[in-house]
Parts: structure tokens; C-alpha cells; sequence
């Protein structure tokens, strides 16, 4: 009788842990569950067109020594890009990765038009040129060390 009462206590003991292995994990016996992975790619937002400008067309001036005609046509593309881009972003329709392929695609065409004011290599250092301001660079704070008195 004892055999037979262990053996029936060892088989629903046996058969409720597989039952709780079968449905997963219970409550409580989770154990660690990573967060949850957000998209790490920044969301892309409008620019202000002229405010881009005034930032990317004085380094071009600048860089390739363009005259007056020459910046009115870049002046002129840049603009149109900058539009471009931004219909391009607000349009809600088309799902994050058309917009992106469209902006890529808009880069190569503005690239492409370059070639009629600049030469391959001018067009080579626009592209490794980072119009971004990064010049006002935070300055770190140093601490003073405090002299300690011994009395």
C-alpha cells in the first residue's frame, strides 16, 4: 500500500511540474526579461530650409571659391533640396523605410547635379564635409581641490 501511495504521489507531483513546463513559465518563475528592443534610428524630422542655408552655403563659397553666378545655381539646388527633403518627411503616407530610400535617393540626384558647377573631386570633399555646427563644444568644469588646513 505504501509503494503504491509513493508511487501516485511521485506521478502527480511529476505530471504538475511538466503541466507548468508545457503552458511556460508561471507566474513568479519568469526570471529575466530583457527590455524591450526600441528602434535606434533617429526619427527624422523637417528642416528649416534658409536656416540650413545659411549654414551650408558660406562653407561651400568658401571651400571651392565659387563666384557669384556659380553660388546663385548652388544656392538654387541647395534649396530645392532642402524642400524636397521636406516634403519628403512630412509626407505621413509613405512608411519610414520608403522615406528613407527616398531621401537617399534624393542625395545621389542633388550629388548628381553638383557635377554642373563642381569637378569630381570638389564634389568628392562636399560629400566628406560635415556642414554640422559642432564648434561650440561644452567646456568641462574643473574642480578646485580644497586645501585642508591642519590646526
Amino acid at each position: 500500500m505504501k509503494k503504491h501511495l509513493l508511487l501516485t504521489f511521485f506521478f502527480v507531483v511529476f505530471y504538475s511540474f511538466s503541466q507548468q513546463m508545457m503552458y511556460g513559465p508561471q507566474r513568479g518563475q519568469r526570471g529575466y526579461v530583457p527590455p524591450p528592443r526600441i528602434n535606434a534610428s533617429p526619427y527624422i524630422s523637417a528642416v528649416d530650409t534658409y536656416e540650413e542655408l545659411e549654414k551650408v552655403l558660406p562653407k561651400c563659397v568658401e571651400m571651392f571659391s565659387l563666384d557669384d553666378f556659380e553660388r546663385e545655381i548652388l544656392k538654387g539646388m541647395l534649396v530645392k533640396k532642402y524642400d524636397s527633403y521636406n516634403k519628403i518627411v512630412e509626407n505621413s503616407d509613405m512608411s519610414k523605410e520608403l522615406r528613407k530610400e527616398g531621401l537617399k535617393n534624393l542625395e545621389i540626384e542633388f550629388i548628381k547635379s553638383l557635377s554642373v558647377i563642381l569637378s569630381p573631386d570638389e564634389i568628392t570633399m562636399y560629400v566628406d564635409t560635415d556642414f554640422s555646427e559642432k564648434d561650440q563644444k561644452k567646456k568641462k568644469k574643473r574642480r578646485k581641490k580644497r586645501k585642508i588646513k591642519n590646526e
